[in-house]
């Protein structure tokens, strides 16, 4: 089954695809997905959720009461898709016989109106508007239903998020997952993000249970690997896997059906990514993580029922050679495809033994010395440790220029920073060395580096909650360390070095050109996040708290506060229709910058979002920041 703007096309082994159901540009068919017993296909169109039989061709609308401008069925909002990594608005259950589905109320969200400045045209077609709920304001109201999947009347769930109810305070419905038995489950978090709960809903009454609940006085990190068991030992019914960061390290533990803990599944000071696959009969669980590491990501099997007073087994890992390794499980888990790469290894795809990892064939691989590869005169980037000023260890990737053509270090120096939680940069993959701006730079003679400031993902709560009510400062101080650090080791030169960076990055790379002048020269911020009341609910008080409750911790969070500083040339790059971060936070650097009296470069794409797409505007944007740092570095 594949969706294209015709419509949806459905293809057997043996036959040539179908125009199964039609599309229209005025209707558009959004989200489909097949049944689990392949017979229905379930999508979303004008808002409303509809089943199309796959057996006899009939479509029926199951959902009614949406309209244009509030209401939706079926749909994720925006801050499920682009904050919680919730892409879904509704669920098959196991049996194929029932769905269930998001209602998305947005009606007391403000809308936020984005003008295309850049069109010839004015009027309606000129202009977009959003439900963005900024932080500190309300959020969408989210209520969670079960349809048959063949039609009929739904049952609401009891469960309404977004109402701004202190005593619940369900303020997220974040995953919803079904178990066998037609057991629907369902993750609700609170606004502040410190507790989470599971609930437990019987569909034909909506009633529900709480069976687990998860505090963290730092924040609840999400994550997809709640996994539904058909049987736990001693225990007559089914219960599932749960993933906490309990002890600091996200890692596993087996729970009965009714949430009760029975001990964990792995430990240690590295943690669980996914869940790739469990086999109940053998009693394995197969997960990737960073036992090897956090600049590694492996394959791993374990087991799922550790023996009750045992001391837990090492987990033993399948996948072969450093760097990243991407997995998927056959349904007969038997055998996984690899897609791995490294800092000297471009990806390779196999496939190999659930056993032991042995190899069985190879789909897919490309030497690094093929012609193409030589042409791009690539350099691996080395890996270094820097110790912060806590102590802490931190990673950064050096690309050299080539010192045969431009001599012996110091270098000028340019440091490309993101630093915003759930983003690691420097690990042991491809796509550092792939990394064509430092790449570029590098072959031009110019230093790069790039460092995971503390706040980064993948090395624990510790590490990631440094940042808690205090973005753009201890990521900001690790910056000037690693800086501080290629110094001293004659790498960079002094009074030569500047930033880039995007998003949270260019954020990071304007606040630390303020609030370090006498290191920093200049630096290149593109969508930056200026002040954080600008920002929506659910990532800015995950990390910075309420408005209301924290007016300080934002202040001096913005770079506004801190433009009175800064004496390093700064280039602006923002798309003026970017629906993420709104040119606005530009718009409103450029008044504090004017009040105080600093001169500041803007690249505006009228036509562009939050990252340039088309080419012509890539290659332009590339030409003008290279411009820029020849001029200013």
């Amino acid at each position: 089954m594949v969706l294209l703007p015709a419509g949806i096309y459905v293809r057997d082994t043996a036959s040539q695809p179908e125009l199964k159901l039609p599309s229209a540009s005025c209707s558009p068919i959004i989200d489909p997905h097949v049944s689990p017993d392949g017979t229905m296909l379930a999508y979303v169109r004008d808002n409303e959720l509809h089943a199309f039989n796959l057996l006899c061709n009939m479509s029926k609308q199951l959902t009614n009461g949406a309209n244009r401008n509030s209401v939706t069925h079926g749909l994720a909002e925006y801050i499920a898709q682009e904050e919680m990594d919730r892409k879904n608005g509704y669920w098959w259950s196991l049996d194929s016989k029932y769905i269930a589905f998001t209602e998305v109320d947005s009606s007391e969200i403000p809308l936020f109106r984005i003008m295309h400045q850049g069109k010839g045209s004015v009027g309606s077609d000129a202009q977009e508007d959003h439900a963005y709920p900024f932080a500190g304001s309300s959020n969408v109201k989210v209520r969670l239903g079960v349809i048959s999947s063949t039609g009929g009347s739904v049952t609401w769930m009891d469960l309404l998020c977004g109402r701004g109810d202190q005593a619940e305070n369900e303020e997220y419905l974040v995953r919803v997952n079904w178990m066998r038995g037609n057991i629907l489950t369902a993750q609700v978090l609170n606004r502040t993000h410190c507790k989470l709960k599971i609930l437990r809903f019987d569909i034909k009454t909506g009633q529900r249970k709480v069976i687990l609940e998860e505090e963290d006085e730092t924040w609840i990190n999400l994550h997809d690997c709640f996994t539904p068991l058909d049987k736990v030992p001693n225990k007559s019914s089914g219960g599932f896997i749960w993933a906490s960061e309990k002890t600091g390290f996200r890692h596993l533990y087996l729970h009965d059906l009714d949430g009760v803990c029975l001990g964990p599944i792995t430990r240690g000071d590295w943690m669980v990514e996914q869940v790739t696959g469990v086999n109940e009969a053998s009693g394995i669980v197969y997960f990737t993580g960073t036992l090897d590491g956090p600049l590694e990501s492996h394959l791993y099997c374990t087991k799922l029922f550790p023996d009750a007073g045992d001391s837990l087994q090492v987990p033993v890992r399948l996948t072969h050679g450093k760097g990243k390794h991407v997995v998927v499980l056959d349904h007969q888990l038997q055998r996984f495809v690899d897609i791995h790469d490294s800092l000297d290894s471009p990806p390779k795809v196999t496939l190999n033994s659930l056993l032991d990892g042995s190899l069985i064939t190879s789909f897919f691989e490309q030497p690094v010395y093929i012609p193409k590869f030589k042409k791009l005169q690539l350099e691996f980037p080395e890996i270094f440790e820097v110790e912060a000023r806590d102590g802490t260890t931190l990673y950064g990737a050096l690309y050299k220029p080539d010192a045969a053509r431009f001599g012996p270090p110091p270098y000028k120096t340019m440091i490309q920073v993101y630093g915003g939680p759930g983003v690691q940069l420097v690990y042991n993959s491809w796509i550092n060395t792939v990394d064509m701006r430092a790449q570029y730079l590098r072959s031009k003679g110019i230093l790069v580096w790039k460092m995971d400031n503390r706040g980064s993902a993948r090395r624990g709560l510790d590490f990631e909650g440094a940042v808690k009510h205090n973005c753009g400062h201890i990521d900001a101080e690790d910056q000037l360390t690693g800086a501080e650090w290629l110094i001293r080791q004659g790498l960079a030169k002094p009074d030569h070095i500047g930033l880039y960076g995007w998003s949270y990055g260019g954020y990071l790379s304007a606040m630390t050109l303020a609030r370090f002048p006498e290191v920093f020269k200049c630096a290149i911020s593109g969508a930056p996040v200026t002040s954080w009341d600008g920002y929506d609910t659910f990532y800015t008080e995950k990390y910075m708290g309420l408005p209301s409750e924290n007016e300080l911790s934002y202040l001096q969070s913005s770079v506004m506060h801190h433009v009175d500083n800064m004496k390093g040339k700064l280039l602006l790059v923002h798309g003026m229709i970017d629906e993420n971060v709104h040119f606005r936070h530009t718009a409103r650097l450029v008044n504090a910058l004017i009040a105080a009296g600093k001169p500041y470069e803007l690249l505006i794409f009228p036509d562009e979002r939050h990252m340039p797409r088309r080419l012509r505007d890539r290659t332009y944007m590339e030409e003008r920041i290279w411009e820029f740092i020849q001029r200013n570095l």
